[in-house]
């Protein structure tokens, strides 16, 4: 039967546990010390080792024969407790099993005696997932557990977890992984299955796995597949989907040219490509990132994490703006990267951002010009300036309102506050566990906030229906009033005659005229 990569050689001993030094050799010392605690919290990112770590403990604490802290795999207790059948040492998902119901069953079942190790151990997933009420149940066994358990709590999202909760375990922090280490270790894997893959496909794979084993070694699958065990670069980008690093290099050129047509020309292009907005974001923040370095004398690709043949471009692009402007379209681009997961149009939004640096950039110009000997003569070539760059933007909304935007758009889909503001909604329902709404929520295509109301549009009719319900849109504006206070109603409109936004949409379409091909 195929394994997937990540199950295949998940570790069973601590010494081929990964990027996690910190947590193996403190785990090792108590296992060889005796000194086990009773409940032990293991938080992290995805895919950096909690549930690996939690069953190597379990088995290291449970061996007759352990070696250096680790399980010897080889006595009686460890191959009784490799079996999936054992009762010594419970896996439990607390995301499907979150009941105060089933946490009771769990204090019951604590006091009967382990079967074959030492000790009985619990080891919950997705602790944070467990109710309040389920949470209450689990404290008074969490503070004075039976001497033969241990619990090892595990979660993604540690902030969630009560206070109480926190006090009565021994935490340890899961980093994610540092990409030089990903690449070793994947290298290795490739090696033992008899995959060929270059450098360039070995470090794509792993900046794509962003410090998580388990996501770069399914990413790795994916590409495996594709390519049939010979992994060239091209065909790894294909399955990413990462963008031509030609592409990224015209946007941020485009940004600091202030090139309105090359900037959408080239957002474009990667969009045709199929590329993921939010993917895109993320590769023009690692571009910019590495321009500022270079801008503050970095040059080894090591630390740059690129390829050799990727300098030039990048040393080229940063000559043409000043550290500070790079900067700000930094921190410009990676701060819209939430906005964009929960964004109507998250082309739109990364346009309008770019177009906003391009704004910014010509604003600190201005502010940054060197004064003149002579004070007058240096305010008349400010004020000139200044007017310059008034007739300039005139211009261009001259331009924006003369058909240049398709007349049946609402103008609020442009708007990055409302964008922002639907975008913290919908994760707020979420994170206050009203699922079903949260889905309900994703199928609104179009929201306006006019005066203290908020309308919501769906082209969806059962959506519509969902949350059309008085009780579920009292929740929608509780919700929404955490976000703005000043919203005290929730309209709901069903229109079925909307597509989508990008059949709708036509940005600067008659602006560009035939140098831009929009399929209608």
């Amino acid at each position: 039967m195929y394994l997937a990569s990540y199950r295949k050689f998940r570790p069973v001993i601590f010494e081929d546990v990964i990027g996690q030094d910190h947590i193996t050799k403190t785990l090792q010392n108590q296992v060889k010390s005796g000194n086990i605690s009773h409940a032990y919290l293991f938080t992290g990112s995805r895919g950096t080792g909690k549930t690996t770590c939690a069953k190597i403990f379990a088995r290291s604490i449970n061996c007759l024969h352990p070696q250096n802290g680790s399980p010897c795999g080889k006595c009686e207790v460890c191959l009784a407790l490799n079996e999936q059948n054992n009762t010594d040492i419970i896996e439990m998902d607390a995301a499907s099993n979150n009941r105060v119901d089933e946490i009771r069953d769990l204090r019951e079942k604590v006091k009967y005696l382990p079967i074959v190790g030492k000790k009985k151990v619990y080891i919950i997933d997705e602790v944070h997932m467990l109710t309040d009420s389920a949470f209450n149940a689990l404290l008074k066994t969490l503070e004075e557990p039976p001497s033969h358990v241990v619990f090892i709590l595990a979660t993604t999202e540690v902030h969630k977890l009560p206070a109480t909760i926190l006090s009565r375990c021994t935490r340890f922090d899961f980093h994610l992984i540092e990409l030089d280490v990903l690449q070793r270790y994947l290298k290795n894997i490739f090696n033992k299955e008899n995959i060929i893959a270059d450098e360039e496909s070995i470090l794509a794979i792993c900046k794509a796995g962003e410090g998580s084993v388990r996501d770069t070694l399914s990413i790795a699958d994916s590409v495996s597949a594709f390519c049939d065990k010979n992994i060239t670069y091209d065909k790894t980008k294909q399955v990413i989907g990462l963008s031509k690093i030609d592409s990224i290099f015209d946007i941020v050129d485009s940004i600091v040219s202030k090139n309105v047509l090359g900037l959408f020309e080239s957002i474009k292009a990667c969009v045709e490509e199929s590329k993921n907005i939010s993917v895109l974001s993320k590769e023009i923040c690692e571009y910019l990132k590495n321009i500022i370095l270079i801008k503050t004398g970095v040059e080894n690709i090591d630390v740059l994490k690129i390829m050799p043949n990727d300098l030039p471009r990048l040393k080229e692009v940063s000559l043409k703006a000043e550290v500070y402007t790079f900067i700000n379209i930094f921190e410009k681009i990676s701060a819209v990267e939430l906005d964009l997961k929960y964004s109507l149009n998250p082309r739109i939004l990364l346009e309008s951002t770019c177009l906003s640096c391009m704004e910014f950039e010509k604003k600190t110009k201005n502010l940054t010009k060197k004064p003149e000997k002579d004070s007058v003569e240096n305010n008349k070539l400010v004020e000139e300036s200044q007017n310059n760059d008034i007739i300039e933007e005139n211009l261009i909304v001259e331009e924006i309102q003369n058909n240049e935007i398709d007349d049946k758009v609402d103008t609020n889909l442009f708007d990055e506050n409302i964008q922002k503001m639907w975008g913290h909604i919908l994760i707020k329902t979420k994170e206050s566990g009203y699922f079903a709404l949260y889905t309900a929520l994703e199928g609104i295509t179009k929201m306006i906030k006019t005066g203290d109301t908020l309308v919501l549009t769906t082209n969806d009719k059962s959506c519509f229906e969902l949350l059309n319900d008085t009780e579920r849109k009292r929740i929608i504006l509780e919700i929404a009033n955490s976000v703005d206070e000043d919203l005290k109603k929730i309209n709901l409109v069903f229109d079925d005659s909307i597509k989508t936004i990008d059949e709708k949409v036509h940005i600067f379409k008659n602006h560009f005229g035939d140098i831009l091909k929009i399929k209608e």
